[in-house]
């Protein structure tokens, strides 16, 4: 999924950079004869007809390398080629901001290092200022519309705690500037192989830290086949990486944070999922925007539920999931959600279970009890309880004729009317059980428990049912009252579909 790229931060190391020379080879700044690696850096002295000297410090010579060489080739290009830095070739980083470009890329920060005297030569020598200048001047030849920023914090290449200093200096007011500005989601890339290994690991962390503000991605490019091919007059030139890969940072978490999703969706705090989701949805786009909708349900905006519900059925990401089976049953049962009032009042069941899986009996309590009176309500609004005597107006309310709304104490009697049953049987006698309680709990602030709730139905010897200290067993008791009092009761609802089918996605072995 092609994403819009707004800023790239480069950490420069000396093997990103090189020189085409003028035999054709291009030779590394990075290259110094060490290793398999040819004497590049060698040769590129000699292409400027240098001889390559030392640095003396306490009795020891450190050849010269990245920071004057780089120096002297920047000079080069600057005072001698008039500006021209078409020979700088960016070994590790071309197909990056070319593609980055090619999406809207805007902003690039090239991050060199320049460390303090403190630090001995043997490391100071290597450092990238330079390098990185090469990058800037080569970078805003090619795309002159680029902003190009170069930092050179003069800081230790190894201090952790300065590192992430700079970082929270430079990385943040970019992020915090633009989200202030646009509504539209801030895209970052980094590009870190390559630099000292402190700056490596501090930018992977704050890029991971920010995953919760942003996208963040690691711009990883592909080392070619062979670094260093031979020409055919026997020089060895460097190739250019010609891939990348795209590695959303989330990544490196998901492990340790699918368990904080599963545990926030399993109580039905889909916010919570969500925000665990974030620096996931480019890997599980469709888990991302279900947490989001089923947010939409448990906040009672059944509208926009209905409508974003009908999109996400309708989008490739659950298209490729998902069989055209599911899919249509979940259409089926949307249809019907839009045109039946009962079918929206049995949608809530899911929020009765949720709280009883915590066993927050007073949550569940509540919203079955609320249940019950949106179910009674609906009937009485269209079977036209008042006009078939189900109802009786009292006195005081005489005047308001068909617009008088009983309360729950008159949607029951009404519904006993209409089966007949008089206030001595025993579904009279629950119903108003479950009113009072429901009334102690709001008015007196008393909990339930479920000891509490058992008793509406033992009491008396009222209904039989099975001792269990299980949960589930009073959502059946609930249930059963609220199939009693509705004159249809679905085999299987949406919500409880959707809800069962994103857990099962995050519980699966196989990523989405």
């Amino acid at each position: 999924m092609q994403t819009k790229v707004h800023t790239l931060i480069i950490t420069v190391g000396t093997r990103q950079v090189g020189w085409r020379c003028k035999d054709g080879a291009i030779r590394s700044f990075g290259a110094d004869g060490n290793g398999s690696y040819p004497p590049h850096v060698d040769e590129l002295y000699k292409e400027l007809d240098i001889t390559r000297g030392s640095y003396q410090e306490n009795s020891k010579n450190h050849p010269w390398s990245a920071r004057d060489i780089g120096k002297r080739y920047y000079e080069h290009c600057v005072e001698w080629l008039g500006n021209d830095f078409s020979q700088v070739e960016l070994l590790l980083d071309q197909k990056i901001i070319e593609t980055g470009v090619q999406q809207g890329l805007k902003h690039i920060i090239l991050w060199g290092t320049d460390q303090p005297e403190t630090v001995s030569w043997f490391f100071r020598r290597l450092d990238t200022l330079w390098l990185a200048k090469l990058m800037e001047g080569k970078i805003k030849q090619l795309y002159p519309e680029l902003r190009v920023d170069t930092h050179l914090p003069l800081i230790d290449a190894s201090d952790s705690n300065a590192i992430r200093q700079e970082l929270e200096l430079l990385v943040l007011p970019e992020v915090k500037d633009y989200v202030s500005s646009t509504n539209e989601e801030f895209t970052l890339w980094i590009q870190n192989k390559g630099c000292t290994p402190a700056i490596a690991s501090s930018v992977e962390i704050c890029a991971a830290a920010l995953g919760r503000q942003c996208q963040v991605f690691n711009a990883n490019p592909n080392e070619p086949e062979d670094f260093f091919p031979t020409l055919q007059k026997g020089t060895r030139s460097a190739s250019p990486s010609d891939s990348f890969k795209l590695i959303p940072m989330g990544e490196y978490f998901w492990s340790l944070e699918r368990l904080r999703v599963v545990s926030a969706w399993e109580r039905g705090d889909f916010t919570e999922a969500q925000i665990w989701l974030k620096s996931h949805q480019n890997r599980y786009p469709s888990i991302y925007k279900l947490a989001a909708i089923l947010a939409l349900y448990t906040h009672w905006e059944t509208s926009k539920f209905i409508t974003q519900i009908g999109d996400w059925l309708n989008s490739n990401d659950v298209v490729n999931l998902t069989s055209t089976e599911q899919i249509n049953t979940w259409r089926e049962r949307l249809q019907k959600l839009k045109q039946n009032e009962l079918y929206e009042a049995w949608e809530s069941c899911l929020l009765i279970e949720l709280p009883l899986l915590r066993t927050n009996y007073t949550a569940a309590f509540m919203q079955f009890s609320q249940t019950l009176e949106r179910l009674l309500y609906i009937q009485f609004t269209e079977q036209n309880w008042i006009n078939r005597g189900f109802i009786t107006i009292p006195p005081a309310y005489s005047h308001l004729g068909n617009d008088y709304e009983p309360g729950l104490a008159g949607l029951i009697l009404g519904w006993c009317n209409s089966r007949k049953f008089n206030t001595n049987h025993k579904w009279y006698k629950l119903l108003d059980r479950i009113r009072k309680k429901r009334n102690n709990l709001v008015h007196k602030s008393q909990p339930a428990t479920l000891w509490d709730i058992r008793k509406i139905w033992t009491d008396d010897g009222l209904f039989s049912i099975k001792h269990s200290d299980d949960p589930m067993v009073i959502r059946d008791l609930m249930f059963d009252v609220l199939k009693e009092v509705s004159v249809m009761a679905p085999d299987t609802l949406l919500v409880r579909s959707l809800y069962q089918w994103g857990l099962n996605q995050l519980n699966s072995n196989t990523r989405p």
